[in-house]
């Protein structure tokens, strides 16, 4: 049974995908499950602090000493930034209706912040786990005040003014991932048995857990496009443009990340997307269409994990055969 989960391990992610697309299509069209949909809307209740403990578990592992900012954090920050509000600007300005729903879909894929699971993901590949999370609380503070600037130019019809939307956001990102930041650093200033316990034996809890939100996420996706009344032509469009943001994203990351070696982190950093906050996001400032393309890249980004992390199992299983040290970064 070990040896089955450890030959699986590299496709967790492809199986977390695929297990969605059928749970959806069992509700779909299985009328007998319509009592089990509540089981939905507890997930969606408890998704928050699934994401903090995956995020305080991640925390748990780090050595802090490594937490400095690198000049490669600043460069793809203002790189979101500038992309961001210029896709929106050809958004707004676009009379087509289809290319300005690219166009904004796009826009939420790039001004969303890093999944705070991007950490777990980024050790399983080998990268740095202290400049991938000094990534992830710099990105959030600056997507929680450039989202309702960007939002607000977008959908000018924005219920409150700039500071009550700033606040909105930052009240939802804040306890989700600084929170867990503090627990951890509290643990390991005070409670460093436990704090070492927690580091040792959780080895793998986290990314399982994240696979675990990637099952309902995928699930909710199909879902969401079922119910768009989109045409094909149009759902293929949106689908494709998810996997041009998804290749651009990572490779901007992967490009940038080589000015200091590495990589890793901040292809994972600028790729790897927080798109639970990125619908709901969508949804509440812009319409239900717009929130197709986020949901479309939650399927892309993770397939392309799972196919780092296959290569990289194949990488490693290469180098442990000829008995020389595996190169990470």
């Amino acid at each position: 049974m070990k040896n089955l989960l450890v030959k699986l391990k590299p496709f967790t992610l492809l199986i977390a995908i695929s297990l969605g697309f059928v749970i959806f299509l069992m509700f779909h069209y299985m009328p007998m499950l319509n009592p089990l949909k509540p089981i939905a809307y507890t997930i969606s209740t408890v998704m928050p602090w699934i994401v903090f403990l995956i995020l305080f578990l991640a925390f748990c592992k780090i050595n802090y000493k490594e937490m400095k900012p690198h000049y490669w954090q600043a460069i793809l920050l203002i790189l979101q930034v500038i992309i961001s509000f210029t896709l929106a600007y050809l958004g707004t300005g676009s009379e087509n209706k289809l290319i300005k729903t690219l166009l904004i879909g796009c826009m939420v894929c790039v001004i969303t912040p890093t999944a705070a699971a991007a950490s777990v993901i980024t050790v399983k590949l080998g990268g740095n786990t202290g400049a991938i999370t000094t990534y992830i609380i710099l990105g959030n503070i600056v997507a929680s005040i450039a989202i309702p600037i960007v939002f607000s130019f977008v959908n000018p019809n924005i219920q409150g003014d700039l500071f009550e939307q700033f606040f909105t956001i930052l009240k939802r990102v804040f306890p989700v991932i600084v929170l867990p930041l503090f627990l951890a650093l509290f643990l390991k200033l005070f409670m460093k048995r436990v704090h070492d316990f927690i580091a040792a034996n959780t080895k793998d809890l986290g990314f399982y857990l994240w696979a675990t939100i990637i099952c309902f996420l995928s699930c909710k996706t199909f879902s969401n496009i079922s119910k768009s009344g989109c045409s094909a032509f149009e759902l293929s469009a949106m689908a494709f443009a998810g996997l041009i943001c998804t290749v651009v994203l990572y490779g901007i990351g992967k490009f940038v990340g080589n000015i200091q070696g590495q990589r890793i982190s901040a292809g994972q950093g600028f790729g790897q997307k927080n798109m639970l906050f990125g619908i709901w996001v969508a949804l509440c400032y812009l319409s239900p269409t717009d929130a197709i393309i986020p949901g479309t890249y939650i399927l892309w980004q993770n397939l392309f994990n799972a196919y780092q992390m296959y290569i990289r199992e194949k990488k490693i299983s290469y180098w442990n055969s000829k008995g020389e040290k595996t190169y990470f970064e």
